[in-house]
């Protein structure tokens, strides 16, 4: 799977949660300079009880026969490869773009982060489709996605920090200035997911913040689930 976005996404964020991988986070673009690789093993399944049995013996020994291990990546597992951010022209190479799509064409989902901060989160998800559109022979455009909106907990702080300022500027006692009441330049989440489902191609978007982890692990099970029948399709 690789993770695609423009700089400074989270995708690094990202493959540190999940992964044993020790990349390079700061908050600053171009963080990340060359691919990293990350190895996510899906935790144990559920136990499964056998519903027949009232004994608590019989159901404690079902619960230890029946717990499932996943060793290693294998089949169910996922490799992640954390793509430097994409500018405009990274498919004739700008920024290196050359060698950074090119490990994207090894893979066979890309996931695409979007920053839920950016000032203009649209722009960045359709540039960075354009750019996959553009490298090569355009087969890139072909390999499904799924969408992410990450940095949720700040985009969440930050609508809040304004509904607070709007507020303030509401009432007759305020003592801003009519120069520092600002803007509010963000889209609501409502407004950012109507925008990106008229833009996408397909259905698949989630919500996360890698920060906190939170929407991370529902976002690998979905992910898990999704390559397996992408790489399915593909055997047939």
């Amino acid at each position: 799977v690789a993770l695609v976005g423009v700089p400074n996404t989270g995708k690094s964020t990202l493959l540190a949660a999940v992964t044993r991988a020790k990349p390079k986070i700061a908050n600053y673009p171009f963080t990340t300079v060359i691919p990293n690789l990350g190895v996510w093993i899906p935790p144990e399944s559920t136990f499964e009880i056998n519903k027949n049995s009232n004994k608590a013996e019989d159901t404690m020994r079902n619960l230890h026969q029946n717990r499932r291990r996943t060793e290693g990546a294998g089949s169910s597992g996922l490799v992640l490869c954390d793509v430097p951010g994409l500018i405009a022209g990274a498919a004739k190479g700008v920024g290196l773009g050359h060698a950074f799509l090119r490990h994207v064409e090894r893979c066979h989902v890309i996931l695409h982060l979007v920053d839920a901060t950016s000032i203009d989160p649209i722009a960045d998800f359709n540039m960075v489709n354009r750019e996959i559109m553009k490298y090569g022979t355009g087969q890139l455009a072909k390999m499904p996605q799924i969408v992410v909106v990450n940095k949720m907990d700040a985009f969440e702080n930050n609508n809040n920090i304004f509904e607070e300022e709007e507020g303030a500027e509401n009432s007759p006692n305020t003592s801003q200035e009519d120069w520092e009441k600002g803007l509010k330049t963000r889209l609501s989440r409502e407004e950012l997911e109507s925008k990106l489902k008229e833009t996408m191609t397909h259905t698949r978007l989630l919500w996360m913040s890698a920060k906190e982890k939170d929407g991370v692990d529902d976002l690998m099970a979905r992910m898990a689930q999704f390559t397996t029948k992408v790489k399915e399709s593909k055997n047939l």
